[in-house]
């Protein structure tokens, strides 16, 4: 899974390494990263790919999401001057219409402890791999603190303190590292 496709840079990355047996979900909501996210799909012959629109979040339903001032940067915000669908992962697999993942790459924007809730079932069945983006120390702090309690080992992936950093290889089981 891809949470925060953006354009699309790991989402080409991962379906190139899953190759033509495996399968990428890329979860993005803002309309403009959509379309380059499409463009670049279709101009890398990447048909290995399934493109939700939708944030992922602990609830279902709509939500105000913050364009900013580059779809980098875009993110969910009860300020935000658009609407967007928002899903978590734990229905959506409940409901088969998303398969267990083996990876997940999560960077969105500091909405991702709500995105880790949102797929604690998820999490505590199928146990992937995560790679995480935090932004923001509370977050930071939360997720990390969700995940080691879901029995995950966590390591910077710069190889700083795990305090320090903001990007997290969490693998399962937690004695893994």
């Amino acid at each position: 899974f891809d949470i925060g496709g953006n354009v699309g840079f790991y989402t080409l990355l991962a379906s190139e390494l899953v190759g033509d047996d495996g399968k990428v979900f890329v979860f993005e909501p803002l309309p403009r990263n959509l379309f380059y996210l499409r463009m670049h799909l279709g101009l890398n012959n990447a048909r290995n790919v399934k493109v939700i629109e939708s944030a992922v979040s602990d609830i279902d339903g709509l939500a105000h999401f913050d364009e900013g001032p580059r779809g980098e940067m875009a993110h969910l915000s009860e300020k935000g001057n658009i609407r967007v669908t928002s899903v978590t992962l734990d229905r959506l697999f409940e409901c088969s219409e998303i398969p267990a993942p083996d990876y997940i790459k999560i960077d969105i924007e500091g909405a991702e402890f709500d995105a880790l809730q949102g797929a604690q079932s998820l999490l505590s069945r199928a146990h992937p791999t995560i790679f995480l983006a935090t932004h923001g120390k509370r977050v930071h702090k939360d997720c990390c603190d969700f995940l080691k309690k879901l029995g995950y080992g966590l390591e910077a992936v710069d190889k700083r303190d795990l305090g320090k950093t903001r990007e997290i290889l969490a693998v399962f089981p937690q004695t893994g590292l």
